[in-house]
């Protein structure tokens, strides 16, 4: 790209960086809308064609998503995601906020690894763990029991990240709120918590996602009453459970709201992710 920049006229430098930046893109970004392509397009297609995959022109139905939505309880497991994902990102974002400010302010890298080994650590090794304790404490197949186990994701995963915002905030900010007499807590709440507001969404988003696609922890431990969008999926890999353009209509469904929450706040997310807050 140096020895093109020097031997091409400016303009033409520009368009062909454009082009280039553009084809990246779509190298990128391009199979993963083709999955969701695939998949929706095959949740309009006929059980009979389903198993040829070659057959990309017939005439859509919506025969499938009108029996999901008639036969199973995949809305009210959606509203269960909401729930369970919403609760389970609020409270992950304010422990990993605080936490992630106390270990960038004062140095405490040997917690900051322990948190960072709950990340390492596969999660299907503390399921059994997780079923024994809840089934004593009573938390199998209650909202509270869902949200405590998803808190495992999204705390380790927000400390992570926001540890490299409050670091990138200097401290002279807070303390030149100290010297106007405000306490560590009104500063922390007046200086760093605004600045922190770009990483805030990106880390709410990444957490309500990998929150939301958490499938091991909701079929384990939850039940009928807190069964979750993406175990009502699964539940469509069995034969008898409906045809395999219902569990394509399902899938497509269950992305659908992360895949709008995604677009309407791109830009948000994308500074949070490209930002930090002052830098120094």
């Amino acid at each position: 790209m140096v020895l093109l920049r020097r031997l091409l006229p400016r303009r033409a430098y520009k368009i062909l960086e454009a082009v280039t930046t553009q084809l990246a893109m779509i190298a990128v970004v391009g199979p993963f809308f083709f999955i969701f392509f695939y998949m929706f397009w095959n949740s309009l297609k006929p059980d009979y064609l389903f198993f040829e995959p070659g057959v990309w022109r017939f005439e859509p139905v919506w025969e499938n998503y009108t029996a999901v939505f008639e036969n199973s309880d995949l809305v009210r497991n959606i509203g269960n995601s909401v729930v369970i994902s919403g609760f389970a990102t609020i409270i992950g974002l304010a422990c990993g906020l605080l936490t992630a400010y106390t270990v960038a302010r004062f140095n405490l890298r040997k917690l900051a690894m322990a948190i960072l080994l709950t990340r390492m650590i596969p999660y299907i090794t503390a399921l059994v763990p997780f079923w024994i304790v809840y089934k004593h404490a009573g938390l199998l197949n209650t909202y509270t029991g869902l949200v405590l186990s998803h808190l495992v994701i999204t705390i380790p995963f927000g400390v992570w990240i926001m540890m490299g915002f409050i670091e990138d905030i200097p401290r002279e900010l807070e303390e030149a709120a100290w010297i106007d007499g405000a306490s560590r807590t009104k500063a922390f709440f007046k200086v760093v918590l605004p600045l922190s507001t770009p990483g805030l969404v990106a880390t709410a988003i990444l957490c309500f996602i990998f929150s939301w696609n958490n499938f091991q922890f909701a079929l384990v431990l939850g039940g009928f009453d807190v069964s979750t969008a993406p175990v009502s999926v699964f539940k469509y890999a069995d034969p008898e459970a409906g045809g395999s353009g219902q569990m394509m209509a399902a899938a497509t469904l269950v992305t659908i709201p992360v895949f709008i929450i995604v677009l309407a706040i791109q830009k948000q997310m994308a500074a949070g992710l490209t930002m930090g807050g002052v830098k120094q």
